[in-house]
């Protein structure tokens, strides 16, 4: 095998390893904390509250991830994930697994913005197709972890899960050492003028509505990590189905990122956040009516499917927008829906379900996310008024003080 291949394997096999731990850590809690006594509200917390921490780390890893590299950035990742699966073998009260889960968003705070942002950089020119192909991958990781988690739990119980998840966390620390290297980040910058770009980029409009476009692809993945278990155990599904059919929403994501990615671009994106807010929309509100293993299958799908075209959509518009050296912050920046999706929406989705029912909680979520596709050219119209160039829609002004960093 070539250098330049072994490299691209590490990086993907490194991702696609870490996406198996996040897939396993998103099944095992919610039922370890099930299976301490925890009420629908207290495991939802466990999803929102560690998310007031990965909103720090978010940026801050950026601002690192522009001065430093990505390679660095993605080594502290993974052994923050590692750290969180040994946490996990301690914890028998909620605080342990609430720094375990915060340690876990930390993890994957970084993670996300500085694989992008890697990926977005190697050779190639259809940014769509490049940043699918690593989707692709890091959601087969994804697919695999959330199946195994059940698995796992049904055949050797929590304790030996947790030591598998820590195993191949330390596995990606080592697999780092081989990612292929991309055009070195401009020297001489200070973390703190790097991170005062994150201010220039949200005081855009533009920069709003792609976080609309990540807030909504956010909302699947964060839906499995504190409702999904509960409901299925709430239906009578054992252990090893519940993580089976979890995993399912990780195939849709797998199969957009293969045979979409390269659809994606700027000039689509209208029609593209419509259809993704739609199908999330009705497919939510299909949630709460679907019982059978074949129709929820079909509906967890669907769901990562909706999101996954959302999770694309937002990572082109930021790597169009951006130059390498400033890529990192613009992937946190646009991306700041994956924070605040998870802090808001399992808290209120679980008390929906624990007043109402989960049938109402989902039809409730689902046909507000039906009014925001209903409204799509609105929010067009009036967050993006200059509909994107083949530069990306960042304004010129905002253009120029980039190139002025990088000139400086």
């Amino acid at each position: 095998m070539s250098r330049p291949a072994y490299n691209l394997v590490a990086l993907y096999g490194s991702g696609a390893l870490w996406n198996i731990c996040m897939g396993m850590l998103q099944v095992l809690v919610p039922l370890y904390a099930l299976s301490l006594g925890f009420s629908i509200i207290k495991i939802s917390s466990l999803v929102s509250l560690p998310v007031l921490a990965e909103l720090v780390v978010r940026f801050g890893g950026s601002a690192i991830s522009d001065r430093f590299g990505e390679r660095r950035v993605l080594q502290i990742c993974f052994l923050l994930m590692a750290l969180s699966g040994a946490v996990l073998l301690l914890a028998d009260h909620y605080l342990h697994l609430l720094l375990a889960q915060a340690l876990a968003f930390c993890s994957r705070s970084t993670f996300w913005t500085s694989i992008q942002s890697l990926g977005s950089q190697l050779p190639g020119a259809n940014l769509g197709k490049k940043l699918g192909k690593l989707y692709a991958w890091n959601h087969g990781g994804g697919l695999i972890g959330l199946s195994l988690g059940g698995v796992i739990l049904a055949l050797l119980g929590f304790h030996n899960a947790f030591i598998v998840m820590t195993s191949i966390a330390i596995l990606c620390v080592v697999l780092s050492l081989g990612f292929p290297h991309v055009e070195p980040k401009p020297s001489g910058r200070a973390l703190w003028e790097i991170t005062q770009g994150i201010g220039r980029f949200l005081g855009y409009r533009h920069i709003w509505l792609a976080i609309s476009v990540s807030f909504a692809a956010a909302l699947p993945s964060a839906l499995s990590q504190s409702i999904y278990p509960v409901y299925l155990a709430f239906l009578d599904y054992q252990e090893q189905w519940i993580g089976l059919l979890i995993s399912l929403r990780a195939l849709g994501p797998l199969m957009i990122g293969l045979m979409l990615g390269s659809f994606i671009t700027i000039s689509r994106q209208r029609g593209i956040y419509a259809l993704g807010m739609a199908g999330l929309g009705l497919f939510l509100v299909a949630a709460g009516l679907a019982e059978k293993p074949l129709s929820l299958g079909f509906v967890i799908v669907a769901l990562g499917a909706a999101g996954g075209l959302m999770d694309l959509l937002y990572q082109v518009q930021a790597a169009e927008f951006s130059r390498a050296g400033d890529r990192s912050v613009a992937m946190a920046s646009t991306g700041l829906g994956w924070i605040l999706c998870p802090l808001i929406t399992p808290m209120i989705v679980g008390w929906l379900a624990q007043v109402q029912g989960f049938k109402v909680a989902f039809s409730v979520a689902g046909l507000f996310i039906i009014l925001i596709a209903a409204g799509t050219r609105l929010w067009h119209r009036l967050l993006a008024p200059r509909e994107a160039s083949p530069v990306g829609f960042v304004p010129t002004e905002f253009k120029s003080e980039v190139d002025a960093g990088h000139q400086s």
